[in-house]
Parts: C-alpha cells; structure tokens; sequence
C-alpha cells in the first residue's frame, strides 16, 4: 500500500513536470496557436481523467502546434473547423479514461443488458 501512495506521489510530480513544460512551450506559440491550445488543453482535461496519458498528449499536441506553425500554416488547417472533435480524436487513446468514454461504456452496457446481448 505504502508502495502505491509514494508511486502516485511520484507519478503526480512527473505529470506536473510535464505540464508546466507544456504551458512553457505553448507560451511561445503564435497567438491563434496558443488560444486554440488553451482551450483544446483545457477541454481534454475537464473531460477526461486525470490519467498521466492525457497530460501526456500535451507535448504531442504541441509538437503539431509548432510544426504547423512553422510552415506557416492557419491553426484551422490542422484542427479543423470542430476543435473538440480534433482533441476527441487525441483522446481516442485513452478513450476509457475519458467521461465520455465512460459514459459511452455504461450506455453501450446497459444496452446490451436490456436487450439481452
């Protein structure tokens, strides 16, 4: 049990590492960039868990965010016009960490019990 507490204490302080990284990097990003991060970071997280993967799909997201940003190319471009739906798909990964990944599961079960399946 002791083992547990210092390993989830220890996975916190990583995460929050990673996570003040992140908000270092997107900082840097042009102004549509770093908008669109802010709420695309912010979305991810209040839909979901706190999951170490979820804050580990910030770097990524960035990564795409500097890439795109550098060619010159408009947020839009790489979002698309429905930026939830773009964190959604980076969500997929750790879809049952995620409220609307519970929330599909227990529909999807409570379906199936009913109907017997």
């Amino acid at each position: 049990m002791f083992k547990k507490i210092v390993h989830a204490i220890q996975e916190g302080r990583k995460q929050k590492k990673v996570y003040r990284a992140c908000v270092k990097r997107a900082k840097k990003l042009p102004y549509e960039y770093r908008e669109v991060y802010k709420i695309a970071s912010h979305y991810m997280l209040t839909f979901s868990s706190q999951d170490p993967a979820v804050i580990n799909l910030f770097p990524e997201m960035l990564d795409m965010f500097e890439l795109a940003a550098a060619e010159g190319r408009d947020v839009l471009d790489l979002v698309g016009n429905d930026v939830m739906a773009f964190c959604d798909g980076l969500l997929e990964g750790v879809s049952s960490q995620t409220w609307t990944g519970q929330m599909r599961a227990k529909m999807n079960a409570s379906i199936h019990k009913k109907l017997g399946k």
